[in-house]
């Protein structure tokens, strides 16, 4: 009876272990599920809150608009709303994952999960990392990234994420004595990693 989080790179296999993890434990497991429910109860549009964590003074354009059908943001949410605000994102984002989390086994993936539940006990948080040619080949090979791309592309998500965690964690973002265990993931085999945090799950567990 536990709860995983996985902070990762970008294309460093977070989602793929996180899925095994589930698998194994059988726990559920939660990535943009989670972020279609903050959507839901910010009043958004998805493709909305993808742009807001993009960037910092996003706004809503009337080009963007035309390229989303109304039925389609109804679908999601019902109504589209133009901008979405720091602080309700944060409160929002922590009451989600610590209601997440209060359900037990489950795996969670991203969204600065380390950083709100840092206190909560039986939590175990890894973090995953990888130079940037390992993440490169990981991307054309698993994320079907074109080859010509792959260098803009992990760009783009680093300088995201590092602006995300900034946004969200304040100044104790980079901070490492949160995790539990960080692995290379341009030395450690997927498999192996798969094995090693089970193992680490089980043995901080008992």
């Amino acid at each position: 009876m536990a709860v995983i989080t996985i902070t990762r790179n970008y294309a460093s296999g977070g989602r793929k272990i996180g899925r095994i993890l589930a698998k194994r434990f059988n726990y559920q497991y939660v990535d943009k599920s989670l972020f279609q429910r903050i959507a839901e109860d910010l009043h958004v549009s998805e493709r909305t809150l993808e742009s807001f964590e993009g960037s910092r003074e996003y706004r809503i354009s009337n080009i963007f608009s035309k390229l989303f059908s109304q039925n389609y943001i109804q679908r999601i949410v019902g109504h589209d709303r133009s901008v979405v605000e720091d602080k309700e994102y944060q409160k929002i984002l922590r009451n989600l994952i610590i209601e997440t989390a209060k359900e037990d086994n489950v795996v969670i993936i991203g969204r600065a999960a380390y950083f709100f539940l840092k206190d909560m006990e039986n939590c175990f948080h890894f973090n995953l990392i990888a130079s940037t040619d390992s993440r490169k080949k990981y991307a054309i090979e698993n994320l079907k990234v074109s080859r010509d791309r792959t260098q803009e592309i992990v760009e783009k998500h680093d300088n995201i994420q590092l602006w995300f965690k900034r946004s969200i964690c304040g100044e104790d973002f980079d901070n490492q004595f949160l995790f539990h265990l960080t692995l290379n993931m341009s030395f450690v085999p997927l498999e192996k990693a798969v094995e090693i945090m089970e193992s680490a799950v089980n043995v901080m567990g008992s």
